[in-house]
């Protein structure tokens, strides 16, 4: 996370777009206050596919079974 002042904000704004892309939060402060963060743009992330996580998950076999009285009352 950074934090810096809207001078300073002025002065690197292609500086911090690029710390930005690369998954970095950047805050604006006003007046000691934090009042801006920036953030990726939506149509900036990459567009989910359909499918493309077929296979990579696994549920257990008893997923859909009871869990046992002990797990309720808090018990080992």
């Amino acid at each position: 996370m950074k934090t810096i002042t809207l001078e300073e904000a002025q002065q690197h704004l292609p500086e911090l777009i690029l710390l930005v892309e690369q998954g970095e939060e950047v805050f604006i402060v006003h007046d000691n206050l934090p009042t801006v963060k920036l953030v990726m743009s939506l149509e900036k992330l990459e567009k989910r596919k359909f499918g493309q996580y077929t296979g990579k998950a696994k549920m257990s076999d008893d997923f859909n079974h009871p869990l046992p009285e002990s797990f309720w009352l808090n018990e080992p």
